[in-house]
């Protein structure tokens, strides 16, 4: 509810105070601390971040050794790959490098990790089908901590190794491999224990440099390689992302104002920052300091080429829920660092910020353009229908949709 005072505050009261005082008491109702990369917060992490360090760096848990986590988290592309949909396996280099490679289509944008060993980042990938809720983690394995996953992020880490596409299988549809052999057609909770048997299989291979490589780190900390169970990689790949995100993140201009400078946002977002804490509702979803309610909306983003989904949709939130009111849902992504992530939305339609802003606004930007057919119109009227109620009357002019996207350029 304070929010929505904020709101009547700006209709009401606008004229009466300066645009800081006014922010001050967005910033107030909002509850923001400015403290996602606070660096004055230094965290100390497990030893287990070095364990993590090379499999996140390293194919070394990858089916055919040919992928690893820095592949789609790339340090120069905040964290994130630039590519519309990620290459898994059979990929090779980085980045755009990735699509004349021959690699396997993971049929969803890579997020940036940014912002991801926050322990208020309770919901991950986009469809929501990991999440923290109260003490329990619900995903697609199981529930989290009692199989010895210390949070949700951890799980989230470990899911890709278990993906055909991502780190599992081949890039050819009927090729195999012992990986796949292994764990594919196991269900749900089995997968746990057929990647173990994988894990203890793949640190036998003493000829690979990267399995010597974790077979020494694990030795630097004294844990025998016995002890590398699946609930260990993915404490140690959260380990290592809460340590790099957290060597990488840099305060942004928003957090620096949210403390007390003022000078670290310019006129114009300043302005914009009032748009989307007021009349552009964009906070209404885009909540909190890590600027994201970890819900699930549609704003009915047109369906791509390919999805994961029977002829190649992508439903979203309705195939964990198997609720038909949630299909076309994603989590709102959070907004940190969000001018460096394009391209954008789950399957990365939208190549540029100020496109994906206009998007929300109205559809009307994106379907005017020359390229789109009366076919894809048509093919998307269901995802359309779904558009978020909080969607509607948003009304900025031209000059504030510019304000608003130069807000967006400082978080």
């Amino acid at each position: 509810m304070r929010a929505w005072y904020f709101l009547l505050f700006v209709a009401f009261q606008a004229n009466a105070l300066n645009i800081d005082d006014s922010l001050k008491v967005a910033i107030d109702a909002f509850q923001l601390k400015g403290n996602v990369c606070d660096k004055n917060k230094l965290t100390k992490f497990s030893p287990l971040a070095s364990i993590g360090e090379v499999i996140f760096e390293r194919p070394v848990l990858s089916g055919d050794k040919d992928t690893a986590c820095a592949n789609c988290h790339i340090d120069n592309k905040a964290l994130a790959d630039g590519l519309s949909l990620a290459i898994g396996v059979g990929g090779k280099g980085e980045g755009s490098e990735r699509l004349a490679s021959g690699g396997a289509v993971v049929p969803r944008n890579a997020f940036t990790v940014f912002a991801r060993g926050d322990n208020r980042f309770t919901t991950f990938f986009w469809d929501g089908k990991v999440q923290r809720v109260d003490n329990e983690i619900y995903s697609p394995i199981g529930e989290g901590f009692s199989m010895g996953f210390d949070s949700a992020l951890s799980v989230a880490s470990v899911l890709p190794l278990l993906a055909r596409d991502e780190f599992l299988g081949t890039s050819k549809l009927y090729d195999s491999n012992r990986h796949v052999e292994l764990v594919e057609n196991q269900y749900y909770h089995d997968k746990v224990s057929a990647q173990n048997i994988f894990i203890q299989e793949r640190l036998k291979e003493i000829d690979d440099k990267d399995v010597l490589k974790l077979l020494n780190a694990l030795k630097n900390i004294g844990m025998p390689k016995e002890d590398l169970t699946l609930p260990t990689v993915g404490n140690a790949l959260a380990s290592f992302i809460r340590k790099k995100t957290q060597d990488l993140c840099q305060q942004s201009a928003w957090e620096k104002y949210i403390l007390g400078k003022t000078s670290a946002l310019s006129l114009r977002q300043k302005r914009g920052a009032l748009l989307f804490y007021g009349k552009a509702r964009c906070a209404s979803c885009h909540s909190g300091d890590l600027m994201s309610d970890m819900s699930f909306h549609s704003i009915g983003i047109p369906q791509g080429l390919q999805g994961p989904h029977m002829f190649g949709q992508d439903l979203g939130r309705a195939m964990v829920t198997l609720d038909t009111k949630d299909r076309y849902k994603f989590r709102t992504p959070s907004l940190v660092s969000v001018s460096q992530t394009e391209p954008y939305g789950h399957n990365g339609i939208f190549s540029t910020l100020e496109g994906v802003v206009k998007y929300h606004i109205s559809p009307i930007f994106y379907f005017r353009n020359s390229e789109v057919s009366e076919n894809m119109i048509l093919k998307n009227n269901e995802s359309f229908a779904s558009r978020s109620d909080l969607l509607r009357w948003i009304r900025i002019d031209e000059s504030e949709l510019k304000d608003l996207i130069e807000f967006l350029q400082a978080l």
